[in-house]
């Protein structure tokens, strides 16, 4: 057994990750992420941004699973890089002042965040990279990542125990 648990920060691009119009968990279930990542470490940080006024009924859902949701509100065209900008922004101050976070997460699949992903790695930092399916997630991402997996795999296994009504525990 390891003698140190790792702790990790997960910050969620959510509409990277969401499909176009998405409504809750059909569309974007992060307990599969967050269940998958719960081998790796102990999750302390946990952020998701969007314009959440796109996304109301999915916003129930990440607050249940403790994720601090950041608005960033698209007023104007051209304003769709500004949820990526802060969560680099909090990437970094998180790295810099929460020594103890030695891997993050990071929910996208966009290649923007590779040079994110390199200044973490130069801060001796893991980075683990979830994108949506292999043809949305950016090569140059997937790449410059120390681990990528893709949430429609997780989601693709996990079928079998969503449906039929019942309660899923969240562990």
């Amino acid at each position: 057994m390891a003698e140190h648990e790792s702790s990790l920060a997960v910050l969620v691009d959510f509409e990277n990750m969401a499909r176009p119009g998405a409504k809750g968990r059909a569309d974007f279930d992060i307990h599969l992420v967050l269940n998958r990542l719960a081998e790796k470490g102990r999750v302390v940080v946990k952020r998701a941004y969007a314009d959440w006024s796109r996304y109301r009924d999915a916003r129930r859902e990440l607050m249940n699973a403790g994720l601090e949701l950041i608005e960033m509100p698209s007023a104007r065209e051209g304003a769709k890089n500004r949820a990526d900008i802060k969560m680099a922004v909090d990437a970094m101050e998180i790295a810099y002042s929460r020594q103890h976070v030695d891997n993050f997460v990071i929910v996208s699949g966009d290649s923007d965040f590779t040079p994110l992903v390199g200044k973490l790695r130069e801060l001796n930092k893991r980075v683990i990279g979830v994108g949506r399916d292999v043809s949305s997630a950016s090569p140059l991402l997937i790449a410059n990542c120390d681990e990528f997996f893709f949430y429609d795999s997780l989601a693709s296994k996990a079928l079998p125990h969503i449906g039929g009504g019942g309660v899923r525990p969240d562990a």
